[in-house]
């Protein structure tokens, strides 16, 4: 893991020193002095924001924060335009402060500056912690693919099997946009969290390509670096908190927790997602009411303001209505009087990389309640179906009661095969059925 780590998150330069605490905000209506700590929950008017600090002569490097929609940055007079990320400047020491200048479109959605740290100054060292992108092999790199963003907080240790959390980004988003999320980072530093954001594609909505794409960015940075595969959790906002839900569904045994804020349930496929899926066919392969069944293990926590006018907050109560009904584990905050925006993503964002640090996927669930809605999706928990055939729906509910397995429900299958340890239930154990399904082959 070592030898992997060093050469997939490769030493990338830093600055160590002081973080800048106080800037100057500067719109079209006047200038405001604001705390760095408070800047991420300012609100804003959309549009252009230049933002003015100083930092100590003595330094020697500046790094500048991913920040949302970052444009020029300008140092000590000389003005860059850097790529997306953490950006390092290297200055002479001088006797006068080195000024500081980062250009930002503050987006409808954000309603806020939004960077990922402090701006700091210093020393310029290498390091392998960070935010850090990461290159790996993807058929989708003319589109984007083949790149996501990881975060490893300061002192981590690589060697040790840790919890990641897979962060899926809104429409219009990209790798970098939750890099730019402050909370994000403090609480992945809280505890001791690695962070995964990977590319989906630009706005797809999930479908089959850039959701292959994350699980391909997720089985890289396991390479890179030591996860316990029984600790990845998703989550997302947005077209984000859609795509949370339709990976976190379609592979329930590989997520050990979900979080969606304001994602879509069920698409109509008469509004503007008719250019991605344009059929109610293709809808059903993402809608995430459509495997809901497959939660059973999956923990999964709702946000949606109610006053949200770009998806209706009854996207979410549709989902907490269909959870509550099977009586999975969830929790829905409803928020009264707040919209579609960054500002009620980061409110919550402590919570949701709490409860991934500690959510852990079972291993062996002694009942497998499992929906496949796209053929390539045919096993769970150690439970793999055989399929009737490609169009329909396969489904099926088993269980392990007291060394026997019970199949509850078996459709759209011609056989349900287990792999051992699949339920808890000893290899070969007998098998009932609630129902005679004489169609229906069940076999180690």
């Amino acid at each position: 893991m070592v030898q992997a780590f060093a050469a997939l998150l490769a030493l990338h330069a830093a600055v160590r020193g002081a973080e800048i605490s106080e800037v100057d905000v500067v719109t079209a209506h006047g200038t405001e002095h604001v705390a760095w700590s408070a800047l991420a929950r300012t609100k804003l008017a959309p549009g252009p924001v230049t933002i003015r600090t100083s930092a100590p002569g003595a330094s020697a490097g500046v790094e500048i924060p991913t920040c949302g929609r970052r444009g020029a940055v300008t140092i000590d007079g000389t003005r860059y335009a850097p790529p997306e990320g953490p950006f390092v400047v290297r200055v002479a020491p001088r006797s006068a402060p080195h000024a500081i200048e980062i250009e930002i479109t503050v987006s409808e959605y954000e309603k806020r500056v939004a960077c990922g740290d402090p701006i700091r100054a210093g020393s310029v060292v290498d390091v392998r912690d960070g935010t850090v992108a990461l290159d790996f092999a993807s058929p989708d790199s003319a589109r984007g693919g083949g790149r996501a963003v990881v975060y490893v907080p300061p002192g981590h240790d690589a060697t040790k099997p840790s919890a990641l959390l897979v962060g899926v980004h809104p429409w219009n988003g990209n790798e970098w946009t939750y890099a730019a999320y402050a909370e994000l980072l403090g609480a992945a530093r809280a505890h001791d969290l690695v962070l995964l954001m990977p590319s989906g594609l630009g706005n797809s909505l999930y479908t089959a390509g850039p959701e292959r794409e994350t699980m391909r960015a997720i089985d890289a940075v396991e390479h890179a670096i030591a996860i316990d595969p029984r600790r990845v959790s998703i989550w997302g906002a947005s077209m984000g908190g859609q795509g949370a839900c339709t990976i976190g569904l379609h592979h329930p045994d590989r997520f050990a927790f979900v979080a969606s804020y304001f994602g879509d349930a069920r698409f109509d496929v008469t509004s503007y997602v008719r250019s991605i899926l344009p059929t109610p066919e293709a809808a059903h392969r993402v809608n995430p009411i459509d495997v809901i069944d497959n939660a059973r293990h999956v923990p999964i926590l709702l946000i949606h303001g109610d006053a949200d006018r770009t998806s209706d907050v009854r996207e979410s109560d549709e989902l907490a209505a269909a959870l509550r009904q099977r009586g999975y584990s969830f929790q829905y905050d409803r928020v009264p009087g707040r919209g579609h925006e960054g500002l009620l993503v980061v409110e919550h964002l402590a919570d949701v990389a709490l409860r991934a640090s500690r959510a852990q996927i079972p291993e062996h669930p002694a009942r497998v309640t499992f929906r496949s809605v796209r053929p390539e999706d045919d096993r769970a928990y150690g439970v793999r179906i055989v399929r009737t055939d490609d169009a329909h729906d396969a489904f099926v509910d088993v269980e392990q009661i007291g060394g026997r397995v019970i199949v509850h429900a078996a459709q759209g299958v011609t056989a349900i095969v287990l792999e051992n340890g699949a339920l808890g239930a000893p290899t070969n154990a007998q098998v009932a059925w609630d129902a005679p399904h004489p169609n229906v082959e069940l076999r180690w």
